[in-house]
């Protein structure tokens, strides 16, 4: 485990939100923390998914991808990330993005594959299966950011630079 006690006052602070949002999100679901280890079979663990929630231990991508997969709800919102959330600046919900889902798929192997999965489930909720073109809100914009491991405002230039950005606005 991470020693989380090096971290500064803005990453503390993340971690602390981030902590809040999960608890509130199974608590939405009226879930204690031995339930979800139930209802995962074990795969999340009590202790570990209350660490999370105290902010004692830091939550992996993939780990916070496999959260928002079992507790059905899109990794900004497990983020705390959606407008109301815990974090300070949000997206603006009116900024839609356009990704070519046609060159995506030719450009799999040179993609995130989480970014991918991200994408996949984002038609898999809206089923939204025309398989051209996906609209994405901004507040999806932020998730899709940290996958990629860039910068929010770098999200559409570095979409640009392979070919998969349709528009943005």
């Amino acid at each position: 485990m991470e020693n989380l006690g090096n971290l500064g006052k803005e990453e503390g602070e993340a971690l602390s939100a981030i902590g809040h949002s999960l608890r509130a999100i199974r608590r939405q679901r009226g879930m204690t923390l031995r339930d979800v280890d139930r209802a995962s079979h074990g795969r999340w663990k009590a202790v570990v998914v209350g660490s999370y929630e105290r902010g004692d231990r830091a939550l992996t991508l993939k780990r916070a991808i496999g959260l928002a997969t079992f507790y059905e709800v899109p990794l900004d919102q497990l983020l705390g990330l959606e407008a109301g959330g815990a974090r300070g600046s949000q997206p603006s919900t009116d900024s839609r993005v356009i990704f070519n889902l046609v060159a995506i798929r030719s450009l799999a192997p040179d993609l995130p594959p989480t970014f991918i999965r991200y994408l996949q489930e984002l038609c898999r909720e809206r089923s939204d299966w025309n398989g051209e073109v996906l609209t994405i809100r901004g507040s999806d914009t932020t998730a899709l950011a940290i996958i990629a491991d860039i910068r929010r405002e770098e999200l559409a230039q570095w979409a640009i630079d392979r070919g998969i950005l349709i528009s943005a606005n």
